[in-house]
């Protein structure tokens, strides 16, 4: 408003004949330059938004802008006003509206210039000093403009790396939600999320709660104890097919999800996870011998997890009391439906 309001007191006191249009265009020129600049206009144009057709709201505004600007004798202003449609530009589009601001000030400025100095354009000044006043405001322009761009760009990198930091708690909040922070696999809560993605009509559970580990935690510390649980979790995790999951409920107990109701496949991985801790652990040079109970369940029918959970921990238990170190057959139905008992 400023500009406009120089622009239009320099062109006041031009006399008549450095003046190419008459007073009217200027009342309604003005205004109209103006009003292209108003949001619900610049939306408008953007299609509905402020950071859209970039390089089309920026040529109406300059071109606007100089073709109320120039009749009044003072085209070398126009930089000053191209350089504040900038700064507006560049705040509703961001830095990268930095490139059509540039070039349309510099393309237009030169058109001007070249109708100022082939006369086709009034100017109150010699054109040779008009030229030299060109010059001046368009660096005054450019440095203006790149420092808003500057500006623009620390807000939006600012911006991204609050967003970034944002997202990354929010994951880190999820991870730990359905994570055992000791082990890094899924927890209780994330066993159930991921049995829920499992088909319905072909889950198998395989439950393993290793023996001997008090003793191990008892005797080389807490460390020792959570750097087993840790060894162990990544023996299992070999055995883990893709779309199978394996989590740590707690304290020594293991589960395996599996995402199939052959009874044959979930025994085979049940006696290799037994076979696979039976092998000694190796705990920064203490080494250190365990087992582990194993109990499985499965149903070729929909069934609730915890349902499915129970009846595996009821066949672990049956095989840590009556047969250590040997793997307790699935509790349930086999897709042949036959009674798959425990022992």
């Amino acid at each position: 408003m400023g500009a406009a309001a120089l622009a239009g007191a320099i062109w006041w006191a031009l006399p008549d004949e450095a003046v190419l249009a008459p007073w009217w265009t200027q009342v309604l020129g003005w205004p109209a330059a103006l009003l292209v600049r108003v949001d619900p206009v610049q939306r408008w144009i953007g299609g509905g938004r402020l950071d859209n057709r970039v390089w089309l709201r920026i040529t109406i505004a300059v071109v606007m802008f100089a073709a109320t600007l120039a009749p009044t004798g003072v085209a070398f202003l126009f930089p000053v006003f191209a350089a504040l449609a900038a700064s507006v530009h560049l705040q509703w589009s961001g830095s990268r509206a930095w490139r059509p601001c540039v070039a349309m000030t510099l393309v237009v400025t030169a058109t001007l210039q070249v109708l100022v100095q082939t006369g086709w354009l009034p100017t109150p000044l010699p054109r040779s000093l008009d030229l030299v006043a060109t010059v001046v405001t368009v660096v005054l322009s450019l440095a203006l403009i790149g420092n808003v761009a500057l500006l623009a760009a620390q807000r939006e990198a600012e911006s991204a790396a609050l967003e970034l930091e944002r997202r990354t708690r929010h994951d880190a909040l999820l991870r730990a939600a359905t994570h055992d922070s000791l082990t890094g696999r899924l927890n209780r809560a994330g066993l159930h999320e991921h049995f829920t993605g499992l088909p319905a009509d072909a889950a198998a559970v395989v439950f393993v709660d290793l023996d001997h580990f008090k003793p191990v935690n008892d005797r080389y510390g807490h460390a020792a104890g959570d750097l087993l649980l840790r060894s162990v979790a990544d023996r299992l995790a070999a055995l883990v097919r893709p779309g199978d999951g394996l989590g740590r409920l707690g304290g020594d107990e293991f589960v395996v999800l599996l995402a199939t109701g052959d009874a044959a496949v979930v025994a085979e991985v049940a006696a290799r996870a037994a076979a696979a801790l039976r092998t000694p652990f190796d705990l920064e040079g203490v080494v250190v011998r365990i087992s582990a109970s194993v109990g499985t369940a499965l149903s070729a029918e929909p069934v609730p997890f915890e349902d499915l959970l129970r009846r595996a921990d009821e066949a672990m238990y049956t095989e840590k009391v009556h047969h250590r170190h040997r793997v307790a057959p699935p509790a349930g139905r086999d897709r042949a439906g036959a009674d798959a008992g425990v022992d």
